[in-house]
This record gives structure tokens, C-alpha cells and sequence, in this order.
């Protein structure tokens, strides 16, 4: 499963990193989207209580999501940084000239 570069502990290390790294952004679109199907229903559904409490509770939920992928994503950083694995945000160069 591993490559050869997997074959170290900072390989590994580096392995699971990027996994994060791809799978970060695609979690906070969904908390994002998340927070505002709660945000149009809360304030579509005048007058349904029900569909009021589900909205808000939608809300609450994006919300904290958002906060647990954003504190999951300093640490991992904070991590990465101290035990010199190399910056946790490192983006692949692209080519200069591409035709």
C-alpha cells in the first residue's frame, strides 16, 4: 500500500499529510454548505417550527464543524512544524511554462 518513500516514519508521516491535506478542503466546503441548507431553511419556513428548529439545528452543527476542522488543521499544523516534518500547507510547484 505504502510507495517507497512510505518505508520511513517521516514517509508515513508525510503519506498522512497529504491525505489531510486533500481531504481538509473538501470537509470544509461540506460544513460550509452544511451551515447555509440550515441557514435557507431557518429562514424559509416562516412560521413551521419544526422546519425552524431543524434549520437552526443545521446551523449549530456547520458551525461546529467548521471549528473542529479548523483546530484539527492548527494542531496537525502546529505538529508538523515542531517536529520538522516540513510545513503542514506545502503546495506542489506548477510548471512556469505550461503551453
Amino acid at each position: 500500500m505504502l510507495s517507497a518513500a512510505g518505508q520511513t516514519f517521516g514517509g508515513v508521516i508525510a503519506y498522512i499529510l497529504g491525505i489531510i491535506d486533500v481531504l481538509n478542503p473538501i470537509l470544509f466546503a461540506l460544513a460550509f454548505l452544511f451551515f447555509f441548507w440550515g441557514l435557507s431553511k431557518f429562514i424559509l419556513s416562516s412560521g413551521n417550527q419544526a422546519d425552524i428548529q431543524k434549520g437552526k439545528n443545521y446551523m449549530l452543527w456547520g458551525i461546529l464543524v467548521l471549528f473542529i476542522l479548523l483546530t484539527f488543521r492548527s494542531i496537525i499544523s502546529i505538529v508538523s512544524t515542531e517536529l520538522e516534518l516540513g510545513p503542514a500547507t506545502e503546495k506542489p510547484l506548477l510548471p512556469t511554462n505550461v503551453q
